[in-house]
């Protein structure tokens, strides 16, 4: 017999078990991964005080594991399974964007085009910013300047998501769009009432028509479908009442895992071209691409209405949702067709939450540093030969300069700039006009260098930012706030009591505020709750009004001063304190 008619008879024999043993490596890989998952939540379980959990893992169409844990009703020993239902608060605002990116590919929206040519009564305050510039696309990926949130009203009861829009207009642009990250959810719930106003039908409606009924997700929905086998949530172990939220277009469905596996199922499909009934190959494609490039100051990489991890061999999305006591949170890696998803009900689950999926997005190859944006300062310079400037260009550089929950001061002292920053005293040494190296000020006379430290400074429209290089690693410390007439504000500092609406969802409540003068020039308002004291420095526009300090702060809001004949009136996000005149 002829060489190559034996090997012609062999191949397909050494094919067959050429694809056995593959298959059978990957059964063997998929068991590593099954039982390292397992583990991991009966020991965070016990740690935690966690009550209960469903999880499932998703590889090449297939959901190679679904499991429940603990109990989705603790008193009633029924146990948390598949089926049980719990919110996925956050992981709605993918929904809400599939939704818009179904819209453009009908033609009723350009995503790129601006909010306000679809909804002409979106009319947000602002200091001279174009409202052509905030487009659809800029809301969902959090870069429209947008408040974080509507605290007034946010439970089902006394309000709906459509209410939201109105209640914008009352506030001021955090800053410029296209500027920095404000992530926001009530930019998500306009977006849901763009939704309603573009295609005619509600949004639950439109998300259970043209999302849950053709992928099969016949256990999903809103509070307001009755939805059955849902969980009751837990904090330290014991019940709590769950509030059924306003907002539910930034966080209003409830799903089980297996449903939550049919959308990872149907997002995969489609990005694969294997199935485009629920959107085309190529729109979900521009969905799952990196959209965050162009804004200066971002804490996370983002492509549309996902986070997105990215490196150069592989990417991943996640979205991540927290309903005040119960969390969620779904990972996609579109080119391994994998996905992973977990659901929690109780306070304590956020750790599990998070090292369950980063353990997945482990085994692909992808970490923590795959999420961060490149440095906005590209460079600095690595030898050391300061440079003399005059006051008048340094003194550009001195004010307060504000983060989310505090501020640093620079001044100019003796031809050269000082700083404080976290009760410690710097000298700034220039290097450029806007690059300083630091020397801390040890006792009376005694400096050390930083030299592997930098204060870089750099203009953005009306923006001078402060960046601070250790390194490879970059933060960046704020901006310089405005300069206002003290004057303007004196009689109303002190300390405020709440009044009126209180805040229902999760178990954080608020008990008053104090207004003061940090350092005689920055307005500082303490927000008192049963957690603890939160800091905000104030950007003040007028005697009137003021917006939390921080470029691309995970909370910001805008703060309005009132009175009437008995009160003086401070209202935050919403949320009203007063105090006797």
């Amino acid at each position: 017999m002829k060489k190559n008619t034996i090997f012609t008879l062999l191949l397909p024999l050494y094919l067959i078990f050429l694809t056995i043993s593959i298959h059978a490596q990957d059964k063997n890989n998929d068991s590593v991964l099954i039982k390292a998952c397992e583990d991991l939540i009966l020991q965070k379980m016990e740690s935690d005080n966690i009550v209960g959990v469903s999880a499932a893992i998703v590889i090449d169409d297939s959901v190679i594991w679904k499991n429940g844990f603990g109990y989705a009703d603790k008193d009633n020993k029924v146990p948390m399974t598949v089926n049980t239902v719990v919110s996925i608060a956050s992981i709605t605002k993918t929904f809400t964007a599939l939704a818009l990116m179904q819209l453009q590919e009908k033609g009723l929206l350009n995503i790129t085009q601006p909010l306000n040519r679809y909804m002409p009564q979106f009319n947000p305050k602002t200091k001279g910013e174009n409202l052509d510039q905030l487009t659809i696309k800029s809301v969902i990926t959090h870069s429209s300047g947008i408040q974080t949130d509507i605290l007034n009203n946010s439970d089902l009861e006394t309000g709906k998501y459509t209410d939201v829009l109105g209640y914008i207009n009352e506030t001021w642009l955090l800053y410029p769009p296209g500027l920095a990250e404000a992530y926001s959810g009530a930019g998500y719930n306009i977006l849901g009432h763009l939704i309603k106003e573009v295609s005619k039908q509600d949004y639950p409606e439109y998300i259970k028509k043209n999302i849950l009924a053709p992928l099969k997700m016949s256990h999903s929905g809103f509070v307001t479908d009755a939805l059955n086998n849902r969980t009751k949530i837990y904090s330290g172990g014991k019940e709590v009442k769950e509030i059924d939220i306003r907002d539910i277009a930034s966080g209003g469905i409830y799903t089980d895992i297996i449903d939550l596996a049919r959308y990872a199922k149907g997002l995969l499909a489609a990005y694969n071209g294997t199935n485009t009934s629920l959107i085309q190959k190529e729109t979900i494609h521009e969905m799952f691409t990196l959209q965050s490039e162009s804004v200066l100051i971002e804490s996370n990489k983002k492509a549309l209405g996902w986070f997105m991890f990215k490196n150069d061999s592989v990417f991943a999305l996640t979205h991540a949702g927290s309903a005040g006591f119960a969390h969620a949170e779904l990972c996609l890696i579109p080119e391994k067709n994998a996905a992973v998803m977990i659901l929690l009900n109780s306070a304590e689950g956020e750790p599990l939450r998070r090292n369950f999926c980063s353990y997945f997005l482990k085994k692909y190859g992808i970490s923590i540093p795959d999420i961060i944006p490149p440095p906005v300062i590209k460079e600095v310079r690595k030898e050391l030969k300061p440079v003399n400037l005059s006051d008048d260009i340094l003194t550009k550089h001195a004010g307060d300069y504000a983060q989310q929950f505090s501020f640093l001061t620079i001044a100019v002292k003796d031809s050269k700039l000082t700083m404080v920053r976290d009760n410690k005293q710097y000298l700034l040494e220039a290097l450029s006009e806007n690059e300083f190296v630091p020397y801390e000020i040890v006792g009376k006379d005694s400096t050390v260098q930083k030299d592997n430290e930098r204060y870089c400074f750099m203009d953005a429209g009306r923006y001078h930012i402060l960046f601070h290089k250790a390194g490879n690693n970059e933060s960046q410390l704020g901006y310089k706030l405005n300069q206002f007439d003290t004057s303007l504000l004196s009689k109303k500092l002190g300390v405020y009591d709440h009044y009126g609406y209180q805040l229902l969802v999760g178990d954080t409540k608020f008990k008053g505020v104090e207004l003061l003068l940090a350092g005689n020039s920055v307005l500082i308002l303490k927000l008192m709750t049963t957690d603890g004291d939160i800091p905000f420095p104030l950007n003040v526009i007028s005697g009137k009004y003021a917006i939390t300090g921080g470029l691309g702060a995970r909370l910001g809001f805008t703060v309005k001063f009132t009175e009437n004949d008995k009160y003086d009136i401070v209202d935050f996000g919403g949320i009203t304190f007063r105090k006797i005149k």
